[in-house]
């Protein structure tokens, strides 16, 4: 990756890291743990260039940042908090979606938030998700995040096809997991996971 490109991903994110801190995502007592990954292509699992994401753990939830690159200019996108509370009892490691189903993996898929992708095919996404707050839950036999330190985290961008220019079906690309799908075909193309 060039030091440039790397150089403003990681400005990008500071920035976006930063903007958590000022809309109440604060550390109490210093208790903070933070882990930087990048975004990975799905499916494979090559590293995107020019991706990165920052993963903030407190005891009161996480707040995440990313800055994702490649995707198709002018799609709708969503990112997606997959939470395994207990990632040891996962059947692989790290988890899959596979343990959503899995009671021993207290797994939940929460929405996170929704953009269009830019001309130069880049979002930046940033979102918050408290303990115990099962809003915008899609799936998974457990309701929230409850151990933000000893979950397992995945950032996953979706992609929903060409944004719509009906205001009700682009908002419902960027909220809800197959919005826009029929007629576009929804599918998760990067993909963060942060182990505890």
């Amino acid at each position: 990756m060039n030091h440039i490109r790397y150089g403003k991903v990681l400005a990008t994110l500071t920035l976006l890291t930063a903007a958590l801190l000022v809309q109440g995502v604060r550390p109490v007592q210093a208790q903070v743990r933070t882990s930087i990954e990048p975004l990975l292509i799905l499916p494979g699992g090559a590293v995107a260039p020019g991706t990165g994401s920052i993963l903030v753990r407190t005891k009161e939830g996480i707040g995440a940042t990313l800055h994702a690159f490649g995707l198709v200019p002018g799609n709708a996108y969503t990112l997606w908090v997959a939470i395994f509370n207990d990632p040891k009892g996962c059947a692989t490691s790290p988890c899959s979606p596979a343990d959503f189903a899995n009671p021993a993996a207290q797994g939940v898929l929460l929405f996170g938030t929704g953009q269009i992708a830019g001309d130069d095919g880049t979002v930046d996404f940033g979102a918050f998700r408290a303990v115990g707050d099962s809003s915008g839950k899609t799936e998974g036999t457990a309701e929230a995040l409850e151990k933000p330190f000893k979950a397992e985290i995945h950032l996953a961008i979706r992609s929903h096809g060409p944004a719509s220019a009906d205001p009700a079906v682009l908002h419902e690309q960027l909220t809800t997991f197959n919005g826009g799908c029929p007629p576009n075909t929804c599918m998760t193309v990067q993909l963060a996971p942060h182990q505890p």
